[in-house]
């Protein structure tokens, strides 16, 4: 099976466009605007698809090999790049077709390539696909953060793979943006290149990051370079062919199947952190495969067709996510809480406290108003790194506080895991547990520990209610109810 394949298709909704003579008659999308295709405002007379329109004729004149699609960073080799583009692209075996259009976000692109059909009818070798700056640059973070825009690009990158099946992809990173390497919008767009790197596999997907070649060494941006400190000017555009070009040809000469590698930065400390792992920000999403399962985009279309205000959001790892799981075991119970309260499900198998916090930092905080979060992470740390644990509970715990001032906080401890009270896994989290306990202020913070109802007479606990020894069973999340139950009441009202 190919790794698209897996891809969870999106929630369909039906949206009438205006014009729909020319846009088409229906638009199905899921809900957040990123993965959403859009023909920018409707208008059919709009400068944008009068350009859409002459690129369909180039599309209807065949013959193109590689194509580059994007935002006007793209749009501008016929610009400030021109006189690079005939050198290296327009003619020969290239025939290479500009694809790129001024101000475009994902979702205009999507539109382009599914409804608009720019990859339809002729077969490339390569398509070049960078985009995003505008999705981070056109929205406030709350509007756009950057788990969004992270879902437009893999939904891109979905539709290249269906319309042009034979073609490799080369992703290139969003280029730099801002004079110095805290700007606002460079930092949003690097959160992002981290994770659309993971996306390349070397044989459909090559990742490209030359952003190096256009900083010094104290990562500043020049405007001898990028005028406006978003746009290249000729030397920029010719930075740019000379990265790719090698690239392009590997992939003209390269037999099929053969892995291509990518290319990365010479010094990439944009990714790189230092301190505990456990206490930094750090994507549970290993790959396109992983982003592909659609956790991620099912919350964020929840978020964004939910209530303006949930009563509980719970925070946490496979044991929160079991709740509402198919299969899991807590989903009973939690089909017939969600008829009395309004409940947002964050929890993810496998995560730990940097996960968590990546999440919380980068998207799934936004656009909603809580009565009150449930927090339990920290098990899939293994008790390793202690103070490094117990400080990431302590940011995931401070996110919220800064994004949610509104709401109350109900921390827990790490559940209990293996049979023995000497387990070197529950000792470490009875460590952890010791420290964040001390986070709780009685108020805005509470602590609920309901640990000792899980063990037996003995002490012990056991496959009664946790039948693996980690993660509750039916009873075990009973268990759980009955300790948070109350409190939930308490602070939601009902």
């Amino acid at each position: 099976m190919h790794f698209f394949d897996i891809i969870t298709p999106m929630k369909e909704k039906y949206f009438l466009l205006a014009g729909t003579a020319v846009l088409g008659a229906v638009t199905s999308f899921a809900a957040i605007r990123a993965v959403t295709p859009m023909a920018w405002d409707g208008n059919p007379n709009c400068w944008q698809m009068k350009r859409h329109n002459e690129k369909m004729a180039a599309v209807a004149n065949g013959g193109a090999k590689v194509v580059f699609i994007g935002d006007s960073i793209t749009h501008f080799w016929e610009n400030a790049g021109k006189s690079q583009w005939k050198k290296y692209f327009a003619d020969g075996k290239y025939k290479a077709l500009n694809l790129g259009t001024s101000a475009d976000r994902t979702e205009h692109v999507l539109w382009r390539i599914t409804e608009g059909r720019e990859l339809d009818g002729y077969e490339a070798k390569v398509v070049l696909l960078m985009i995003g700056t505008n999705n981070t640059g056109h929205y406030p973070f709350e509007k756009e953060p950057p788990i969004d825009t992270i879902l437009g690009v893999k939904e891109i990158l979905r539709v290249i793979s269906e319309k042009q099946p034979k073609a490799r992809t080369i992703l290139t990173a969003i280029f730099p943006r801002g004079a110095t390497a805290d700007s606002p919008l460079r930092v949003r767009n690097n959160v992002v290149n981290k994770e659309l790197a993971k996306f390349a596999d070397g044989k459909k997907i090559i990742w490209c990051d030359f952003s190096d070649k256009f900083l010094d060494a104290n990562g500043r941006l020049s405007r001898d370079l990028f005028p406006d400190l978003l746009h290249p000017d000729a030397m920029g555009y010719e930075i740019w062919a000379s990265a790719v070009l090698p690239l392009i040809e590997r992939v003209f000469a390269a037999e099929e199947g053969e892995t291509i590698p990518s290319v990365w930065p010479s010094s990439p400390t944009m990714y790189c952190y230092g301190g505990s792992v456990a206490s930094q920000p750090q994507s549970g999403f290993p790959s396109f495969c992983w982003w592909g399962r659609g956790r991620p985009l099912e919350k964020r279309n929840e978020i964004v067709d939910g209530p303006a205000e949930y009563d509980v959001v719970m925070v946490g790892d496979s044991i929160t996510h079991r709740w509402e799981r198919e299969g899991g075991e807590g989903r009973e119970l939690f089909q017939k809480l969600k008829k009395t309260y309004s409940i947002l499900n964050l929890g993810y198998g496998g995560d730990r406290t940097e996960h968590v916090i990546w999440r919380m930092e980068n998207g799934e905080l936004e656009g909603y108003k809580a009565k009150m979060f449930a927090v339990m992470i920290g098990t899939n740390n293994h008790g390793r790194d202690i103070d490094g644990i117990a400080a990431g509970v302590k940011r995931i715990v401070d996110d919220i506080r800064t994004k949610h001032p509104e709401s109350k906080i109900v921390l827990m401890p790490i559940f209990p895991r293996g049979a023995a009270a000497d387990d070197p896994k529950r000792l470490g989290n009875e460590k952890v547990n010791a420290i964040i306990k001390g986070y709780a202020d009685g108020e805005t913070i509470r602590w609920l520990d309901f640990n000792e109802r899980f063990f037996n007479a003995e002490g012990k606990l056991t496959k009664e209610v946790m039948n693996d020894l980690l993660h509750p069973n039916e009873k075990g999340y009973e268990i759980w109810w009955q300790a948070m139950g109350p409190v939930v009441r308490e602070i939601v009202g009902h």
